[in-house]
């Protein structure tokens, strides 16, 4: 039983271990993807700009484009007086040229013309005829940004394993990316029990339940740019366990299974991870609340790692955000390992925790302040209006009220 971990494991001595035993990172395979189906994927290379931006010198203001040495001293009491020499149009570059106590008329977000080094806002200015009265001084600069001065051309914008979104794929447009290689990663999600049901079921036979782990496991993993294949549920016979989770694991890179990691007789999952080839069973247990009984195991020379989640949905769910996005990113040899926001704020009320293990607490946030909002790791509406959870380090048994809590956000 190689790599067989008797303890329960902190957190993140486990993520090192399944990142070392696993030779993490993995050579992914990639897609070319269009730009308009990369939102929510993530990238399998860097990418770098092709050209500037923005790509000419532009005006942040309407206004008047000017030479600042004519106005640099120009005051409501002492304006100075330009000619306007004519307009500068959207969408084209002026073939006009500023000189020497001139100006032109320009609109924000045009090409600044020739000659001129800065841009008069219109509120600070007072037209007569071809005359214009300005009545605030500018310095080189002031109110344009230049070609190329937001990204050069050549630039790194986005690194291997960043995440496209709303955030980067306007940088992508801008820039005209039409396409992106995408990390492609099979993921597949498998739930076990046969006390598990189909969504589609329509009348619970008695003892069943309907899946939830198969789906917010899937719908969280999606959030954070790694599309998973939900593959239904597999039943706790251990023949045909065995057979499912072995013809799953060789169709996929990644095998998540939830439910078939709690104690007890029909508990398959520990002994299909521990028959795997080298390194197989890492990981037995982490040192959290909820979510102790998770497994991790995998093949080292066949590139595969399973991850075996309780089978309580609120457990499921917390070892899946602060545990098995951890090792994807690992495993897809992400730069950027964060997700989701750490934010440190006063708690609303006591928190008792218990030293000893890692606890994560769903809260809400409201007006400044953290709520917690305990739930047994079997609910499952108590993340409906949660906005994260509340981390209790190891070594901390109660946090008091008024006192800073560290909040892992969505």
């Amino acid at each position: 039983m190689a790599g067989f971990v008797r303890e329960v494991t902190p957190r993140l001595e486990a993520v090192e271990i399944v990142s070392q035993r696993l030779s993490f990172p993995w050579k992914t395979g990639e897609r070319s993807v269009s730009l308009e189906d990369a939102a929510g994927l993530r990238l399998a290379s860097p990418l770098y700009a092709e050209m500037p931006y923005p790509p000419y010198t532009r005006s942040l203001r309407d206004g008047f484009a000017v030479q600042s040495r004519d106005v640099i001293a120009a005051t409501p009491g002492t304006p100075t007086f330009l000619r306007k020499t004519g307009e500068v149009a959207m969408g084209e570059i002026s073939s006009l040229s500023v000189r020497m106590g001139e100006a032109v008329a320009i609109p924000t977000g045009a090409a600044l013309p020739l000659g001129a080094d800065a841009v008069v806002m219109l509120e600070d200015t007072e037209s007569s005829g071809d005359w214009i009265e300005v009545r605030r001084g500018v310095q080189s600069g002031d109110n344009i940004v230049s070609q190329g001065e937001e990204i050069a051309a050549g630039k790194k914008l986005l690194d291997r394993g960043d995440l496209v979104d709303f955030r980067t794929i306007g940088l992508l447009s801008t820039l005209g990316v039409t396409s992106v290689n995408a990390i492609d990663l099979k993921i597949n999600i498998l739930s076990t029990g046969d006390e598990i049901a189909s969504v589609e079921t329509r009348e619970l036979p008695p003892g069943k339940i309907r899946d939830v782990n198969g789906w917010t496991t899937r719908a969280l993993l999606a959030r954070y740019g790694f599309p998973a294949e939900y593959r239904g549920v597999v039943s706790d016979d251990a023949s045909f366990f065995e057979k499912r989770v072995s013809d799953e694991l060789a169709a996929c890179d990644v095998l998540v299974l939830s439910g078939g990691s709690s104690v007890g007789v029909r508990d398959n999952s520990a002994k299909f991870l521990a028959s795997l080839p080298e390194p197989g069973l890492l990981v037995r247990g982490i040192n959290i609340v909820p979510g102790k009984p998770t497994l991790v195991g995998g093949c080292s020379e066949e590139k595969k790692m399973i991850v075996s989640l309780p089978g309580h949905p609120l457990s499921c769910l917390t070892v899946s955000f602060v545990f098995l996005l951890p090792l994807l990113l690992r495993l897809a040899g992400a730069q950027k390992q964060e997700y989701g926001q750490k934010i440190y704020l006063p708690l609303a009320k006591d928190l008792t925790a218990r030293t000893g293990p890692e606890e994560f607490i769903p809260c809400r946030l409201h007006q400044g302040q953290v709520h917690p909002m305990p739930a047994k790791s079997g609910y499952i509406s108590a993340l409906e209006e949660a906005d994260g959870l509340i981390r209790i380090p190891e070594d901390m048994e109660t946090i008091r009220a008024g006192e800073t809590a560290e909040v892992w956000t969505w």
